[in-house]
C-alpha cells in the first residue's frame, strides 16, 4: 500500500491566497514605514509566519526557533527530589505508627465508679 506525501494534498491556489493573506496582515499591522522596529517586526513576522505557507513541505513554523535544552542542574535537582520525597513519607509514616503505639486506650469512667458530689 503506497501512502501518499504530504505535499500531495497540497492545493498551490489556497497557498497562494493564504501566503498573500498573511502578507497583507504583516503590511497592516507591522508598516514598515513606521520606523526601524516596525519594519524589523514586519521581516519577522514574514519570515516566521508567511514562509511557511508552502508547498514544498521543507519549510517549518519557526523554523529559527531554539528547541528548550535540559540543564544539568535541573536534571538532578529532578532526580534529587524524586529520591528524597519517597524517604520523606517514609519517615511520616514510621513517626505516625509509633504515636499510635505509645498511645493508650482512653475509656469511659463507669456509673458505678463515679463519685456523687455532695450536695
Amino acid at each position: 500500500m503506497k501512502s501518499k506525501s504530504p505535499t500531495a494534498k497540497c492545493n498551490p491556489a489556497a497557498v497562494a491566497r493564504n501566503r498573500h493573506l498573511c502578507e497583507s496582515l504583516a503590511d497592516s499591522c507591522f508598516p514598515i514605514n513606521q520606523g526601524p522596529s516596525a519594519s524589523r517586526l514586519h521581516e519577522l513576522f514574514l519570515h516566521q509566519f508567511c514562509d511557511a505557507h508552502t508547498c514544498s513541505g521543507k519549510r517549518k513554523l519557526f523554523p529559527k526557533g531554539v528547541k528548550k535544552q535540559t540543564s544539568v542542574f535541573y536534571l538532578a535537582i529532578s532526580i534529587l527530589t524524586l529520591m528524597l520525597l519517597p524517604l520523606f513519607y517514609v519517615i511520616v509514616y514510621l513517626y505516625q505508627r509509633e504515636m499510635k503505639r505509645g498511645t493508650q486506650e482512653l475509656r469511659r469512667i463507669s456509673q458505678v465508679a463515679r463519685k456523687t458530689k455532695p450536695s
